[in-house]
């Protein structure tokens, strides 16, 4: 059995730093540098950078990539040995549990004093002035505000948009609270892009997919529909991604997941029976649906033909007598599996 899960001051110090240990903890409870190497080679710890270490299993367990992330946050944090840092952007939005890219991308640290970059780190030189830090799962991190404007500051705006997105959802980060930090950027690097992202995130907006059709309708010119609205008919409930009312046009945008991996307890069966059935009353009802997938958003063709049926729509009003209430909603409880 490994001294990473036994020895009671390497466990105690796997437990504060998300399973990561150091070439201290290490010595401290007797183990040689010749031993830690002998581990290294079977292939039971894993040198996540020089002088920090996990066990093979606590890496292999870390299923997700925001998970396999932090890991290597506490790595790099225990590297640096430096006071007064802070992880930020993309590392911070992980420690968040906000959306990241789905390749691996290097730990953001942001340093008032240096900067530096090495295989899978990068520290950046930024003011990190009070209240722009606070702690959360143990580990030293930009306010879940200042997270979205660094990542506006330092990532695309697509992605950037989709962590603010996901951070505004159910009012964990108010407009408020983000339009003070960015006021607090003037004159920063970025901070026209920051601004940029704190116009345009809503507080409605449920998956990164919606964010990116929102995105584009922006680009295209598209009224923006509403968020956060339900449309009752015959005793079905739709939870709208979005609304346009004058047009009665609901936006369904379908991941693949939500069939993967139904929430609520369904099957895959059950999920697709429900969703033609509610579907199938809403019409009769008077409700029309445009649907988009991520495959409409892959290339300028598609795109163009998902745009074409949704401006066909919009062009005309509702026909014929609602046979349906819509409900404005100030928030909505996040669907989980």
């Amino acid at each position: 059995m490994s001294i990473l899960s036994v020895h009671p001051l390497v466990r105690a110090a796997a437990a504060r730093q998300h399973g990561v240990v150091t070439r201290r903890d290490l010595v401290r409870a007797g183990v040689g540098d010749q031993e830690i190497r002998t581990r290294v080679a079977r292939g039971e710890w894993v040198r996540l950078r020089r002088g920090v270490y996990v066990a093979a299993d606590v890496l292999a367990a870390a299923s997700t990539r925001r998970r396999r992330h932090v890991i290597a946050c506490s790595a790099a944090l225990l590297t640096l040995g430096r006071p007064g840092v802070a992880l930020g952007g993309l590392s911070a939005a992980a420690v968040w549990g906000l959306p990241i890219p789905a390749a691996d991308h290097a730990v953001t640290v942001l340093d008032p004093e240096q900067s530096l970059r090495s295989t899978g780190l990068r520290v950046l030189t930024a003011p990190l002035p009070p209240g722009s830090v606070t702690t959360h799962l143990d580990l030293p991190v930009t306010t879940m505000a200042r997270t979205v404007a660094d990542c506006a500051r330092l990532e695309s705006l697509e992605l950037a948009l989709c962590v603010a997105d996901a951070a505004r959802w159910d009012d964990r980060l108010t407009r408020a609270e983000l339009d003070a930090v960015v006021e607090g950027m003037r004159g920063w690097r970025g901070a026209a892009a920051a601004r940029c992202v704190a116009d345009l995130c809503r507080a409605g907006v449920e998956s990164p997919l919606e964010t990116r059709v929102r995105l584009r309708l922006v680009e295209a010119g598209i009224a923006e529909p509403e968020l956060l609205v339900t449309i009752r008919a015959d005793g079905r409930v739709i939870e709208a991604d979005g609304w346009w009312d004058a047009a009665g046009v609901v936006m369904e945008c379908d991941g693949r997941v939500k069939y993967r991996d139904p929430w609520g307890g369904s099957t895959t069966e059950q999920k697709h029976w429900d969703e033609k059935r509610r579907a199938e009353v809403a019409t009769a009802a008077g409700v029309r649906f445009w649907r988009v997938a991520d495959e409409d958003l892959r290339s300028d063709a598609a795109w163009a033909a998902a745009l074409g049926r949704l401006r066909a729509m919009l062009a005309h009003p509702l026909p014929g007598p609602r046979r349906f209430t819509v409900t404005h909603e100030p928030r909505r409880t996040r669907r989980t599996a």
